[in-house]
């Protein structure tokens, strides 16, 4: 931490934004940022009114950061190296959020719900480039395309760590009931309207009458 402070101090000590009485706040926080390069997915996250906790996830597995199987192998733990989800393949990011059977089968039917076409594969990038592609723009469809995006890949992490430590695992149709209602909370009010329109909330519709009835009597 103290290094930290130091390097700060070194920063603005050589910056010429500081003057006699006036502080250039933008010019500070692109110095202390550093020249780092955009990344290509930054449409994923920015202006997702996905969950934070969502987003979050999301920000983790971009960056094949979080704890997959392959990940905690290599730090040396000895554990079953199997996808929890299918039962048949090795556990990595690529897999658990692209070549997974499970998970292409929650894909096939979110995408049906919001009557995309989608074609699965099983390359991480070029998923992750026709990911991009899809995010990008203030559309409406953009819009629906980030919240489920993110909303998917929480359930996918979630479901993965309930059936690693509860032992429990939920069919694909009650995860893709659960991406639908939390897609229908954080939706904005026109994306709403969209999902009428697709029709897309009717597959969960008792479900989230039901947990809105419950929040209304708490």
């Amino acid at each position: 931490m103290i290094r930290k402070i130091l390097a700060v101090r070194e920063i603005l000590e050589h910056t010429q934004a500081i003057q006699a009485n006036s502080v250039n706040i933008k010019y500070i926080y692109q110095k202390l940022l550093g020249d780092n390069p955009k990344v290509s997915w930054k449409s994923l996250l920015f202006g997702s009114t996905a969950r934070p906790k969502a987003k979050f996830i999301l920000w983790l597995r971009l960056q094949d950061r979080l704890q997959t199987i392959d990940r905690l192998q290599a730090w040396g733990l000895d554990i079953d190296q199997q996808c929890k989800l299918c039962q048949q393949h090795e556990e990595t990011r690529d897999h658990l959020f692209v070549q997974c059977a499970f998970v292409q089968e929650v894909w096939r039917r979110i995408m049906t719900l919001l009557q995309w076409q989608w074609n699965p594969t099983t390359i991480w990038n070029t998923h992750l480039a026709w990911a991009i592609l899809c995010a990008k723009g203030r559309s409406l469809n953009a819009q629906i395309f980030k919240l489920a995006y993110a909303e998917i890949t929480y359930a996918i992490w979630i479901e993965r760590n309930r059936m690693i430590f509860e032992n429990a695992r939920h069919q694909c149709e009650e995860i893709t009931k659960e991406i639908v209602y939390m897609c229908n909370i954080r939706a904005t009010p026109q994306v709403k309207i969209k999902f009428q329109q697709l029709k897309f909330l009717l597959f969960c519709r008792l479900e989230i009458l039901f947990y809105d009835f419950i929040y209304i009597m708490r």
